[in-house]
């Protein structure tokens, strides 16, 4: 019975093992697509489509510029600006040097800049410097630095002939269009009158301080009657106005600011104000603040009246170099931009004053004199004497012979 078992379930072992060998031969496994080619099917077998290279949309661009901000400051026209290094050379926004002078940019391809009395244009490639109809090799004029282009500083300024002052003991440097020199059209009477103090409290010299009420009567009838008050620098496009005066303030007076500067406001008229170098913020003197707050106004030229107010006559060479160098550095630091007339205090010069202001000033005025003509010697420019007791009718006078 036991050996009968033991066959038994040797036969059904061996059954088992060919059954199982029968399946597998009998099954062929079904191979798996990827995941990603399922997902992709479409119409046309995938085999058929072409790989594809994506073109860049826009072209590489430039590495921005190295620049080094001009250390120390530049001041152009009264305004500090940012101005750069680059590649070892001085450069300045080419729309910020057009603002800040008074130029239209016209166009950046190539550079061009224009205004009443000058025309700037850069050259397409940047070579060359075309100022007034003069041209000048330059390297790189002109760079662009992604949306800002950028012009030759000092290149410019000097192309244009502006006066280039640097301060010797800070080494600021300020640069001022109005202080260059400039070719006037010749014979034409330019009446210039000269004022002192603006107020009804008198505490110095009586005749010296003119009434706010005539002062404001005198700029009405200026207006009224088609003049144009100008300052010197306006000699250079004397032919825009039919009428031209010019007004002077000696001293520097701290009324100048209080009562005169409402009334230049109010009727929209040009002054000039002769300040004495170390002065301001004296007893009844003006305030540097309030200095280039005129300054600034667009109303108010600030000029020199010497560092000292001392007699001008009897001062030597020496002395001289220091009254005038030391008034251009303290009205220059003040306003940021260089003076260029000069004012003799009390009327008082000799011929080596006026040998010596010409080192540093474009204009000298005495005290009185009479009707300035611009045939007459820049340095001996003469004004009208206007007082506390100087009336409308006599105001009027004075000023008749303007543009003949």
């Amino acid at each position: 019975m036991r050996t009968t078992i033991i066959i038994l379930c040797i036969v059904l072992a061996l059954l088992l093992v060919l059954a199982g060998v029968v399946f597998f031969m009998d099954y062929e496994p079904q191979p798996e697509e990827p995941a990603s080619e399922l997902a992709s099917q479409s119409t046309e077998p995938s085999s058929t489509q072409e790989p594809t290279t994506e073109v860049p949309t826009t072209e590489p661009t430039e590495p921005p510029l190295e620049k080094t901000l001009q250390e120390p400051a530049v001041y152009l026209n009264g305004t500090q600006v940012e101005s750069y290094h680059i590649n070892g050379q001085h450069y300045i926004s080419a729309a910020l040097f057009a603002e800040t002078v008074g130029l239209t940019l016209e166009g950046e391809e190539p550079v061009k800049l224009s205004g009443r009395l000058d025309t700037v244009e850069f050259s397409a490639d940047g070579q060359s410097l075309t100022v007034n109809g003069e041209t000048l090799s330059v390297t790189d004029g002109v760079l662009v630095d992604g949306d800002v282009t950028y012009i030759l500083f000092g290149d410019t300024a000097r192309a244009l002939n502006y006066p280039v002052y640097v301060d010797d003991q800070t080494n600021i440097t300020y640069i001022t269009p109005s202080a260059r020199n400039f070719e006037i059209p010749e014979d034409v009477n330019v009446p210039v009158l000269m004022y002192h103090a603006v107020s009804d409290n008198m505490w110095g010299i009586g005749e010296l301080f003119v009434s706010p009420s005539s002062m404001e009567e005198q700029l009405q009838y200026l207006t009224e009657n088609g003049y144009d008050a100008i300052w010197f620098e306006d000699l250079a496009h004397l032919e825009d106005y039919d009428k031209p005066v010019i007004l002077t303030f000696d001293d520097g007076y701290d009324d100048n600011y209080t009562e005169l500067f409402p009334l230049l406001q109010e009727y929209n008229v040009k002054a000039t104000i002769f300040v004495i170098g170390n002065a301001p913020g004296t007893n009844h003197k003006i305030t540097a603040e309030q200095i280039k707050e005129l300054s600034d106004s667009g109303l108010v030229s600030i000029q020199s009246h010497a560092y000292t107010h001392d007699d001008l006559d009897v001062m030597g060479e020496e002395t001289l170099e220091f009254e005038f160098s030391e008034s251009k550095r303290a009205i220059t630091r003040i306003t940021g931009k260089e003076p260029s007339v000069l004012c003799y205090p009390t009327g008082k010069y000799s011929n080596l004053t006026l040998e010596v202001a010409a080192r540093y000033y474009n204009f000298g005025l005495k005290m009185v004199g009479g009707l300035y003509n611009t045939s007459d010697d820049p340095f001996l420019v003469s004004r009208y004497y206007v007082s506390r007791y100087t009336d409308i009718y006599t105001f009027a006078a004075y000023i008749s012979d303007a543009g003949t």
